[in-house]
C-alpha cells in the first residue's frame, strides 16, 4: 500500500531545502525592498512593486496581476496553483511604509538597509518589507515543488499606511479578494519577536471634534466675555484623555482582557493669527475597538460623553464628526489556518506560539471585514513598537524564519480537509 503521507513530507523537505539554499538571497532582497523608498504619504509603490515582480519572474513565478485604483498605487496578486483542486490561502503584506520623520533621530539612514550585529535596520524592515520578502520566497518555494493541491496567492497591497483606501479595501470592495483563509504578515511581537498569533484585529474609530468660540479683535478680549475656542478645546481634550475610557461600552476580551485604546488629540489646530481671538479649534482622535464594539455604539458613547461635557461646561460649543470606523475582526484560535501556523512555527522556532489580540488594525479589516475571508490579523517578524519609529530594526534571521513558517503553514493548511 502506498504511503499517503509521503508526498506532503517530500514537499516539505524540498521547500525547506530551497529556502535554506536561498537564505542569503532572501535577506539581500529584503534589503533592496527597504532601500527602495515607498513612504505614505505621499504614497507611490510603483518602484517597490516593480522589484517584487522582477524577483518573482527571476524565481520562475509569473502569474502576476497588477490592479490599481490609481496608476501610482499598484496592488499585486500573485497566483500559485497546486497540482489539483483544493482550498485557497492568501499571504498578504503591504508595500508602503510610514515616512521616516526626523532624520536626525536615525543612527543610520532609513534607506541604507544596513545589517550589522545580527540586525537588519531601515525604514520598513519591521513594517513590513522583511515579511514581503519572506512571502515572495515562500511562494516561489511552493511553486517549485509538487505534492500539494489548491492555490496559494500572494496579495501585496498599496496604501495600508494611509488607511487601505487604494489597497486592500479597494480590492475587497471591487471583488478581487477570494480565498478560504488569509495570513497578514504584520509584526506580531510586542516584547519579543514571534510572540503571538494575532487572531483578533482591533477596529478603529477616527473622529474630529470642532469647538466654536468668539472670533474678535484680541486687544479688547478683556472688555467682553468671549469664548476662547482653543482654551475650551484644551479643557475638553484633558477631560476626554482622563475620563473617556470609563464611558465606553465594551466587554474585555477573553484573551488577556484587552480594553479599547483611547488616543485623544493626535492632531490639533486652532485660531487664525496673532491679534485674532480664536473662534474655532479642532482636534482629531482615534480609538482602537475590541470585538463587540460597533460603529453605532462608539458613536453613541462619544455623543453621550460630549453631551455630559456640555452640561458641565456651558461655554463649550463642540460638535462631533466621525471620520471613519472599522469594527474588529476575530478568527477562532482552533481555525485550521491558526493551527497550521502553530505547527509551522514550532518546526521553525522550536516553540508553540499562542493566539492573542493584536494591538493594532491591519488589512484583516478588509480581508475579513469586507471580503469575508477568515484572516490571521498579524503573524510576521519584528516588534510592533519598533514600527513607525526611528531606527526601525529586526533580527536579520527573521526573514528566513518567516519564509519557512509561511511555506510550511501553507503546505499544512492546503493539505487540511
Amino acid at each position: 500500500m502506498p504511503d499517503v503521507g509521503s508526498a506532503p513530507r517530500l514537499a516539505e523537505r524540498e521547500v525547506l531545502a530551497f529556502l535554506k539554499a536561498t537564505a542569503d538571497d532572501q535577506l539581500a532582497f529584503a534589503r533592496r525592498l527597504i532601500a527602495t523608498p515607498s513612504p505614505n504619504p505621499p504614497g507611490d509603490e510603483r518602484a517597490v512593486a516593480r522589484l517584487v515582480r522582477e524577483r518573482l519572474a527571476e524565481l520562475g513565478t509569473r502569474d502576476i496581476t497588477v490592479l490599481s485604483a490609481e496608476i501610482s498605487r499598484p496592488n499585486l496578486i500573485v497566483r500559485i496553483p497546486g497540482r489539483g483542486p483544493g482550498k485557497t490561502l492568501i499571504l498578504s503584506g503591504h508595500l508602503d511604509t510610514k515616512p521616516p520623520g526626523d532624520l536626525s533621530r536615525w543612527r543610520v539612514h532609513p534607506y541604507d538597509a544596513a545589517v550589522f550585529g545580527g540586525v537588519l535596520r531601515g525604514l520598513g524592515s519591521v513594517d513590513m518589507k522583511a515579511a514581503v520578502a519572506a512571502m515572495v520566497y515562500a511562494g516561489a518555494a511552493l511553486d517549485r515543488v509538487g505534492g500539494w493541491a489548491g492555490e496559494l496567492d500572494l496579495v501585496l497591497t498599496a496604501d495600508e499606511e494611509g488607511g487601505s483606501t487604494l489597497g486592500s479595501k479597494w480590492l475587497a470592495e471591487q471583488g478581487h479578494l477570494e480565498a478560504d483563509a488569509a495570513i497578514i504578515g504584520e509584526p506580531c511581537g510586542v516584547i519579543r519577536e514571534w510572540e503571538s498569533i494575532g487572531v483578533v484585529c482591533r477596529g478603529s474609530a477616527l473622529f474630529d471634534i470642532e469647538v466654536v468660540g468668539t472670533q474678535m479683535h484680541s486687544s479688547v478680549s478683556d472688555r467682553f466675555d468671549p469664548v476662547n475656542a482653543t482654551v475650551e478645546m484644551a479643557w475638553l481634550i484633558a477631560k476626554m484623555h482622563s475620563e473617556l475610557l470609563d464611558h465606553l461600552t465594551y466587554r474585555p476580551h477573553h484573551l488577556g482582557g484587552t480594553h479599547p485604546t483611547v488616543n485623544i488629540g493626535v492632531m490639533v489646530e486652532g485660531g487664525v493669527f496673532y491679534g485674532v481671538y480664536p473662534g474655532k479649534a479642532r482636534f482629531s482622535s482615534d480609538i482602537r475597538l475590541v470585538p463587540g464594539m460597533t460603529c453605532q455604539s462608539i458613536t453613541a458613547d462619544l455623543e453621550g460623553f460630549l453631551d455630559q461635557a456640555k452640561a458641565e461646561n456651558p461655554r463649550l460649543d463642540a460638535t462631533l464628526k466621525m471620520v471613519g470606523c472599522s469594527e474588529a475582526t476575530e478568527i477562532p484560535f482552533d481555525h485550521p489556518v491558526v493551527t497550521a501556523l502553530q505547527h509551522a512555527s514550532h518546526q521553525v522556532l522550536g516553540e508553540r506560539v499562542e493566539p492573542a489580540v493584536f494591538p493594532g488594525a491591519t488589512d484583516a479589516l478588509s480581508f475579513q471585514g469586507i471580503a469575508g475571508i477568515p484572516s490571521v490579523a498579524a503573524f510576521g517578524p519584528g516588534l510592533l513598537p519598533r514600527a513607525h519609529a526611528p531606527n526601525e530594526r529586526l533580527s536579520m534571521y527573521g526573514v528566513n524564519q518567516a519564509a519557512r513558517i509561511y511555506a510550511l503553514a501553507a503546505l499544512r493548511y492546503l493539505a487540511s480537509s
